[in-house]
């Protein structure tokens, strides 16, 4: 008896561990009908779409979540994957609804990537088709075994009749009637434009705003460097007014405190015969009257300004401070203080009012801290000029921490 063996059917594979592809083609579309690009990898290789060089195909970086991410994986070992990256929607074989990495992680149709986070990896066998949307872009992995191609079918299959073969040609006769009366576009600009260059034109119109863009941001810039210039020119112009107005001061009240020592100086002997604090009030010798240059200011006053007067008020201090030391060196400057007066005449003759200032002596003997201490005097410009005249003044280092000084003058037009 002969005995027939018969081999039994294989196994069946499951198409998630077949064997690898060895040809990869890609194909990105920009919407439904609109072709990017279209690559055939045969032998297979890793593909990348972003922005940076490098990249297989131009994406946007804020579509794609990088400037550079893999599509698809081709590793030493012949094993090739399809990466869906996070945000994206995943599509198997055409069938079913796209669903996230995630999602495709949980029903077993693909696995978690280990090299990129919230990502998923799907090996892809001959036959396989993964088509990962990102935004409005497709971009369809299909794996083949490299075997030749089938010729496509011909457009009029031999079963077409010769009545719809007369039809289709009537049509056309038609439509070329129709043509030839209509005036050619004649635009070589666009001929031969194809899907390709219309979105590397997009590309580098976009490209040519973020430069227009740059461009307005470096005018901007420029034109806060030159107002600050000016600003900074401005602010130095008024400090060197401010700083000749203080030397006026200054040259002003030495003037006057050497004529103030010299009536000082010539009244001792009835302060003598009255007080008796010659020594305490005038502790320095006599000196003549300094010679001081003529200031750029106008000096040109009536005759009560020249007369004006200048009187103290009831001091207030509270420090380890001899009131009469703060006395003296403040009527030693009462020079400043009467030019300020002496300005506010020219534009009121009748100017007359109380200038109380409110200062600190430091530890150091020097002036802080100086403000109005309630003045009834109606021109401001004159109660600033004071208030700022005493800046300028130095006393004795007090005993036991600083001094808190109030000191009022009275000022009026000579009669």
């Amino acid at each position: 008896m002969v005995s027939v063996s018969v081999a039994s059917d294989p196994p069946l594979r499951d198409a998630r561990v077949s064997a690898a592809a060895r040809a990869i083609d890609v194909v990105v579309r920009w919407g439904s009908d609109c072709v990017l690009a279209a690559v055939e990898l045969s032998p297979p290789r890793s593909f990348f779409v972003g922005e940076d060089e490098g990249c297989d195909v131009v994406l946007p970086a804020e579509i794609v979540g990088a400037s550079r991410a893999p599509v698809l994986l081709a590793r030493w070992d012949g094993d090739v994957r399809a990466v869906v990256p996070k945000g994206a929607r995943v599509v198997f074989d055409g069938e079913g609804k796209p669903m996230t990495p995630a999602r495709a992680v949980a029903r077993g149709l693909a696995e978690a990537s280990r090299i990129y986070r919230d990502a998923a990896e799907v090996p892809l066998g001959p036959g396989r088709t993964i088509a990962v949307r990102l935004g409005p872009f497709t971009i369809e992995i299909t794996g083949s075994d490299a075997a030749p191609r089938a010729p496509r079918a011909p457009v009029l299959s031999r079963r077409l009749g010769l009545s719809h073969l007369a039809s289709v040609l009537l049509h056309l006769l038609v439509f070329a009637v129709v043509a030839s009366r209509f005036q050619p576009i004649l635009d070589d600009d666009f001929d031969g434009i194809t899907d390709d260059d219309k979105f590397f034109i997009h590309q580098m119109l976009r490209r040519a705003d973020e430069k227009e863009m740059e461009g307005l941001y470096a005018e901007e810039i420029a034109g806060f460097e030159r107002r600050a210039r000016r600003r900074q020119r401005r602010d130095r112009a008024e400090m060197d007014l401010e700083a000749a107005w203080m030397r006026s001061l200054q040259a002003a009240g030495e003037r006057w405190s050497a004529e103030e020592f010299a009536r000082a100086r010539a009244g001792e002997p009835e302060d003598a015969r009255d007080t008796g604090m010659i020594g305490l009030l005038y502790d320095r010798p006599p000196r003549p009257a300094p010679t001081v240059a003529p200031v750029a200011f106008d000096d040109r006053a009536s005759s009560k300004a020249t007369q004006a007067q200048a009187r103290p008020g009831a001091m207030a201090l509270s420090g380890r401070l001899p009131p009469e030391v703060v006395r003296r060196i403040i009527r030693q400057n009462f020079g400043r203080f009467r030019l300020c007066y002496e300005n506010g005449l020219r534009n009121n003759p009748n100017l007359q009012g109380r200038v109380s200032v409110r200062f600190v002596i430091g530890a150091d003997g020097a002036v802080s801290n100086v403000g109005n201490g309630g003045s009834d005097m109606p021109d401001g410009g004159v109660v600033a000029c004071i208030v700022r005249a005493f800046h300028g003044l130095s006393f004795p280092q007090p005993e036991g921490g600083i001094v808190t000084v109030v000191y009022p003058m009275l000022f009026s037009p000579g009669g």
